[in-house]
């Protein structure tokens, strides 16, 4: 049985670490400890696809999936009751779907959700539902 996940990452996270833009630091020292478990869910990780596709090309699209999926677990939650919580967090947060997914992993895993967006997360935060990680 794999470990609990401890954090679920967004795509502006990963991003940041394989850039090396402000805040990869925090991502590396989060991989680095043994004691955590690190997940992204495939929707996140088509946002950062799309993102390096539009930027940077297939190829860097390819790399950056397949550095993802060597990293981080890969969640592929569908179900019933999860696409409900992704409804909910779109509804009752106001959040993009990508970023709604990611929020319903953080609170199905119980984890701890790491961003660079405060943009959207800084109203998660204050609900107290989830536990969010800014990474800067």
């Amino acid at each position: 049985m794999p470990p609990p996940i401890t954090h679920v990452v967004d795509a502006s996270a990963l991003i940041a670490y394989f850039k090396g833009e402000q805040g990869h630091e925090r991502v590396a020292t989060l991989l680095m400890d043994e004691r955590n478990n690190l997940a992204i869910h495939v929707v996140n990780l088509c946002e950062v696809y799309y993102g390096y596709l539009r930027s940077d090309g297939l190829q860097k699209a390819s790399e950056a999936w397949e550095r993802a999926t060597k990293l981080l677990g890969l969640l592929k939650t569908i179900d019933d009751d999860f696409i409900r919580r992704v409804g909910r967090w779109k509804v009752d947060s106001g959040l993009g779907l990508g970023d709604s997914f990611l929020a319903a992993c953080a609170e199905e895993n119980a984890a701890i959700l790491l961003t660079a967006d405060h943009g959207d997360f800084d109203r998660v935060q204050q609900t107290g539902l989830i536990r969010v990680d800014f990474i800067r």
